[in-house]
């Protein structure tokens, strides 16, 4: 089972995510598609439902630049023990057209991310783009590069409306967000100034929201075929009336499981006849009234069914005779 929940991405926008599913993330090839966006133009003002995109505060420049709208964006790589990593070299970025005849670049950085058998993802993200204002005062190339960190459980930070979903092994289906707005770090020349001045309120930082699909090798699931067992010692009798040690301590099983234990009693375990106090260590203590002639206390322990292991279960009953 591979439960490591960190992503680091270097790169422009990566997601993943996905709906309630779980499978065991097997080791090998990795794919990973950002879809396509043809709702509408790259830049806008709106929110458009399940389209990739990066959030600024604009100022005479719309908020919204949606990262796939001019064509998907795939990268290929490799998982191994629940680690994803995807090299710059076999990432694809289309270049994006951008609103007065501007034109937005990336660099591609390796990405590296891990998702849990729950397909939840959170993702470190190093980018840098460039972009391209080709006239104009200050007329040039600005160079913006950041890192955010990105997950498939919460809603993006600005719109409020754009959620993270676990990966689905069954479609593939993912999607990250940024719960925050993180710096955007811009290079020192005229056409940076010019951006943050005129179109951008750049140190609000960016926020971000990435989806697709991704394609990882699963392992099949392992059938429970072995008992689960574990080592009880028990008193030979419960005292009539007083104190009476069920459990020194809580009982482990052999797959490493603490067995959860139930105590109950005839009379319909009501505390007129007895009382049960477990302790954090596990130990169990039932203190007996004495009002009741006859009384039957049960003791049952379980444990859930774990990788190979077979659900654990074990009744003890004793008869207490005033």
């Amino acid at each position: 089972m591979r439960i490591l929940a960190i992503a680091i991405l270097t790169g422009a926008g990566l997601t993943l995510a996905a709906a309630p599913a779980s499978a065991d993330i097997g080791n090998g090839s990795a794919t990973l598609t950002l879809d396509e966006c043809a709702q509408g133009a790259t830049q806008s003002d709106t929110y458009l439902p399940d389209c990739s995109f990066l959030n600024l505060i604009g100022k005479d420049a719309p908020a919204y630049t949606y990262v796939t709208s001019q064509g998907p964006v795939a990268w290929t790589g490799t998982t191994s023990s629940g680690l994803l990593s995807f090299p710059a070299a076999d990432q694809a970025w289309p270049t994006l057209n951008l609103d007065g005849g501007r034109t937005l670049t990336w660099t591609p950085k390796d990405i590296a991310g891990a998702i849990d058998n729950n397909g939840k993802l959170r993702i470190a993200m190093q980018y840098d783009m460039t972009i391209d204002v080709p006239d104009g005062v200050a007329a040039g190339t600005c160079s913006l590069s950041g890192i955010v960190e990105l997950t498939s459980d919460g809603t993006e930070y600005r719109s409020g409306q754009a959620l993270g979903q676990n990966w689905n092994p069954d479609t593939g289906r993912f999607a990250v967000v940024s719960t925050s707005a993180y710096p955007l770090i811009p290079a020192l020349n005229a056409t940076c100034l010019r951006l943050a001045a005129v179109d951008y309120n750049l140190l609000k930082g960016a926020s971000w929201y990435l989806t697709g699909t991704m394609t990882l090798p699963t392992e099949p699931a392992v059938a429970a075929v072995r008992a689960q067992t574990a080592k009880v010692s028990l008193p030979k009798r419960i005292k009539a009336k007083g104190k009476t040690v069920l459990l020194k301590q809580a009982v482990r099983t052999n797959a490493g499981q603490k067995a959860k234990s139930t105590v109950t009693w005839s009379k319909n375990s009501a505390k007129k006849y007895a009382r049960v106090k477990t302790t954090k260590a596990g130990k169990v203590t039932i203190t007996t009234t004495g009002k009741a002639k006859k009384l039957r206390v049960t003791l049952t322990l379980r444990a859930d069914a774990t990788g190979p292991y077979k659900p654990y279960s074990k009744t003890a009953s004793w008869l207490v005779k005033r």
